[in-house]
């Protein structure tokens, strides 16, 4: 009896100190990530965001690093002097109307996936026909969720951003410049979607 009681504490200890072992080597593995790429070849979930990012047990989050020269494009919108940068597989176009030489709309797109059904779309829009004040940037808030509400700014003009409810739900940043408001639309309004505009937003400049 006292024989088989030995036998199982030895057992018992031997167990204890695999698994302490196999903890400590675990936690080591997981401290010595410093990087995306070795985040993801270590088996660990990748977020549907752009960039990619991977992330490690212990919480910590790597971004996979873009090379502007190589994964994005420039574009530029002379009628109003914006210029930005989207990943090089999204298809661009742009929309101007005008009313005897002046314009009064400036639009663009931006798609990945099908025409008809796109994976992604970034609308944007320039309304330079009307003069616009604050109280249009609070009136857009009637349209959005309350809980999305954010400030939002693009190249230094102030606005909001949120989601839009309805038929036609899209995430949207709205700003003010000068007396033209100025908007971007994301849809499917989805929060992957969103961290691709996210992206984008930054290199929006306007001459």
């Amino acid at each position: 009896m006292k024989q088989n009681i030995k036998l199982i504490t030895v057992f018992v200890i031997l167990l204890i100190a695999s698994v302490v072992v196999w903890n400590y080597q675990k936690a080591s593995k997981i401290q010595s990530i410093d990087t995306f790429e070795e985040c993801a070849q270590a088996g660990y979930p990748i977020m549907e965001s752009y960039p990619e990012q991977c992330r490690a047990p212990d919480g910590r989050n790597f971004t996979k690093q873009i090379s502007a020269s190589s994964d994005l494009r420039p574009e530029t919108i002379d009628e109003i002097g914006l210029s930005f940068q989207h990943p090089k597989d999204f298809v661009f176009r742009k929309e101007i109307t005008d009313s005897a030489g002046s314009i009064r709309t400036a639009g663009f797109f931006l798609t990945k996936g099908s025409e008809n059904n796109p994976e992604y779309q970034m609308y944007g829009l320039y309304e330079q026909y009307k003069d616009a004040t604050e109280q249009d940037l609070e009136r857009a808030k009637t349209e959005m969720d309350p809980a999305s509400i954010k400030e939002a700014t693009i190249d230094g003009y102030k606005g909001i951003e949120g989601l839009i409810v309805g038929p036609k739900t899209r995430y949207v940043t709205i700003v003010l410049k000068g007396k033209a408001l100025f908007s971007i639309s994301t849809l499917p309004p989805t929060p992957a979607n969103k961290s691709i505009t996210d992206q984008i937003l930054p290199t929006l400049n306007f001459k």
